[in-house]
């Protein structure tokens, strides 16, 4: 069956151990987390992977199942989908979606997609601020993202709150000052907050002839350096000759006044948008080749990037696109316990060795053993008969023994008939392997 629908849960009752849960005292989850013994088949999935209900003897769900409160059994697969199918909706219950940081509730695993991020959040799985707001949208409360705080002059700040792209000739972590050469009130929240100085910069002179920025009337500061940086608004930092450092904004040159190769326009502007991409290279940080450079929309990002401008790791993908290598995005360390090489978002894709799950930490059906184990040995063929639904270890009994036979089916391995109750073996004699059990005056086997 096609997941649709994946949601990770997670509980307090559950902790996971470096060194192995206390097995006097604790059960391990077949992920390998630990939950209170007393825990173990009492009707409630407190492992994350809902091992703890499996194999349970008298158990009315199959394992894979989730129990409802009201009695019914559904497909553990529909536990905290967004949308109640219990009856009573226990399967919606105490779910926390950390898929989603907390943002959302709903996470499709055929798109990859957190739904209807909430506050203030965006991203695939709402890991991060929406533009005009900062902070870390992973740590999973509802004040994760908050506005940023820029006095009107930018939209844009980092994950601290420091204002970034500061414009209408401001400066400052909250824009809130005038870059050199210009004067005024950045706070008013205007465009023409900040003017420009006067050509003999006399208004901006005090009694004891400074500048408004405490330096000299000379134009040296204390270290001897100019009393401005004269970089076109792409820069703060400079030389003792003046000559411009760190220039930002795609630009270059002692007064950062040219655009970087790869961009066009004036960067004598003193805007943050000056220099434009002038072809797809330098619009996709290397990693695409075609490209809308008005729309700033890259097409085809390679290199396992993404993004308007191949600025962003894929899923299953870290590093940082923007330094313009093929190798800027190395895949993630799967968690599949050594049984598949592929995890987007986490979760582990064409499990191998007969595993199955989340993070392959469970044997298919017909399969028995610990699949956390990390070998490729992890998961034995049951020595059941196909007539058993599955097989689990016994503490020290070397054959692990089969569960829920068939109807008309008995036996250690399923494979006898039930003659009390008027089934009776056919095409092969008593066992299920070699023919079939048949209810007395039949003479085919049922199919299947």
């Amino acid at each position: 069956m096609t997941m649709f629908w994946v949601v990770v849960l997670a509980c307090l009752a559950v902790q996971a151990s470096s060194e192995g849960c206390d097995s006097e005292k604790e059960f391990e989850c077949t992920n390998g987390f630990c939950i209170d013994k007393s825990r173990r088949c009492n009707g409630i999935f407190e492992c994350l992977d809902f091992s703890d209900e499996d194999n349970c003897l008298g158990s009315k769900c199959q394992p894979g199942e989730f129990l409802c409160t009201s009695g019914e059994c559904i497909s553990g697969e529909l536990r905290c989908n967004g949308s109640p199918d219990c009856p009573d909706e226990s399967d919606e219950d105490g779910c926390v979606k950390i898929l989603c940081h907390g943002h959302s509730f709903i996470y499709n695993a055929v798109t990859k997609t957190c739904m209807s991020c909430q506050h203030n959040t965006q991203g695939r799985n709402c890991e991060k601020c929406k533009p005009g707001f900062y902070g870390n949208a992973e740590v999973g409360t509802m004040e994760d993202c908050k506005q940023c705080e820029c006095n009107g002059h930018s939209m844009d700040c980092d994950i601290t709150g420091k204002c970034e792209n500061c414009g209408h000739n401001t400066e400052g972590e909250k824009c809130e000052s005038c870059r050199p050469g210009f004067r005024g009130d950045a706070t008013k929240g205007t465009a023409g907050d900040c003017a420009p100085n006067s050509p003999d910069g006399t208004d901006e002179k005090d009694a004891d002839g400074k500048d408004a920025d405490g330096k000299d009337a000379d134009g040296k500061d204390a270290d001897g350096k100019p009393k401005t940086c004269d970089c076109n608004g792409h820069s703060t930092e400079c030389d003792s000759a003046g000559k411009c450092k760190n220039c930002g904004h795609n630009t270059e040159g002692d007064k950062c006044e040219k655009c970087m190769s790869g961009y066009v326009g004036d960067a004598t502007k003193g805007t943050s948008t000056d220099c434009k991409a002038s072809n797809c290279a330098a619009l996709c940080n290397n990693h695409a080749t075609e490209c809308d450079i008005e729309a700033k929309a890259c097409k085809d990002c390679k290199d396992n990037t993404e993004g308007n401008m191949c600025e962003k790791c894929k899923t299953g993908y870290t590093g940082d696109p923007t330094k313009g290598t093929p190798n800027d995005c190395k895949p993630n360390q799967c968690r599949c316990n050594k049984h598949s090489d592929t995890c987007p978002d986490g979760v582990c894709q064409d499990c191998q060795h007969h595993t199955t799950g989340v993070y392959c930490e469970t044997c298919e059906p017909g399969y028995y053993g610990k699949a956390t184990g990390q070998t490729p040995n992890d998961c034995k063929k049951c020595p059941c008969s196909p007539r058993s639904i599955m097989c689990i270890e016994v503490p020290g009994e070397t054959q692990p023994k089969c569960m829920g036979c068939e109807d008309g089916y008995l036996g250690e391995k399923c494979d006898k008939c039930d003659g009390e109750n008027g089934f009776e073996a056919l095409q092969g004699g008593p066992t299920a392997p070699n023919g079939c059990c048949v209810r007395r005056g039949v003479t085919d086997c049922p199919s299947g």
